[in-house]
């Protein structure tokens, strides 16, 4: 079989990343609820360079041996585009952790699954993608679901809560930085990007994550390191899933992370949503359902 004649076994991938997706988001919601959602963020990406770090040198002696220079050739010019994806990956996951550390898992969970809106819509505006009527109805569902799932309270000051406000900007930035992935995927390797993209992001977010800093517990250090090897551990399964199968085949079960969210939720945390977070979890579940069969071109997972 070819790349992308394999639909189980990409299902299968693809569902794998969805829990150990749920399952980095849930570590420091576990672990450090009261930590700043900066140093978590420093310590995923350090933890992530030192996963990566080995698989990235083996790749270079590997393209040395062989006489590669066509690599060579193809990463001219890219790392503009892996500083800004780092940019956005770092801002994308300290609004996500303050998010689930600060509202119910499984409703930051769905509202950060709104990012598929914010996809459609650059996609739209910058790279001029012809966006469809059913497309535009759709995005409105799935947005619509994603205000009520973060449960916005009419008789306070503000209409919506931090964490819900996070967690939308999370899913904004998140559709930013598809178009970046977008333009990446095919340019250069996948053991360079998420070793380049690893890196930088550590160093951007270094001297925050340092000016932050709050002492650890020995099983917190744990825990929050072990957010490295989960999140390079999720971006090789989605990787492996898009080679397995094609986007169209794979993208409805990306909404398999709500039912992990729910999971987590109340075993974990001893959380269950309220019934207008049901709706609005519903709304997103469909809205999110057709818009996923407009976003194809992704093929590298974000963690």
């Amino acid at each position: 079989m070819s790349a992308g004649d394999k639909p189980l076994l990409g299902i299968s991938w693809a569902l794998f990343a969805v829990c150990t997706a749920g399952c980095l988001l849930a570590l420091p919601k576990y672990a450090a609820a009261e930590m700043s959602p900066v140093q978590i963020t420093f310590l995923r990406y350090i933890a992530g360079v030192a996963t990566i770090t080995p698989f990235y040198l083996w790749q270079v002696v590997l393209e040395r041996r062989s006489g590669n220079t066509q690599a060579r050739e193809i990463r001219r010019g890219m790392l503009r585009w892996h500083v800004l994806r780092a940019v956005f990956a770092v801002t994308r996951l300290s609004c996500l952790f303050y998010a689930v550390t600060h509202m119910a898992f499984a409703n930051a969970q769905a509202v950060t699954l709104t990012n598929s809106v914010f996809m459609i819509a650059f996609a739209a505006i910058l790279l001029h993608e012809r966006v469809r009527p059913v497309t535009i109805f759709a995005a409105a569902v799935c947005f619509a679901g994603g205000v009520i799932a973060a449960e916005p309270t009419f008789d306070a000051d503000s209409f919506l809560t931090s964490g819900a406000l996070a967690a939308l900007a999370g899913a904004a930035i998140w559709g930013a930085e598809s178009m970046v992935i977008k333009i990446t995927a095919d340019r250069d390797n996948i053991p360079r990007i998420v070793f380049i993209v690893n890196l930088l992001a550590g160093l951007l977010i270094a001297l925050p994550g340092i000016y932050v800093w709050q002492p650890l517990t020995d099983a917190q250090w744990w825990m929050l390191l072990a957010m490295g090897p989960i999140a390079i551990l999720t971006q090789s399964s989605n990787i492996r899933a898009f080679r397995a199968a094609d986007a169209s085949i794979l993208a409805p079960f990306r909404y398999f992370s709500l039912a992990v969210a729910l999971a987590i939720g109340w075993f974990v945390f001893n959380e269950w949503p309220s019934d207008a977070a049901f709706l609005g979890i519903a709304l997103i579940f469909g809205g999110g359902l057709v818009l996923s069969w407009r976003v194809r071109d992704v093929r590298v997972g974000a963690a």
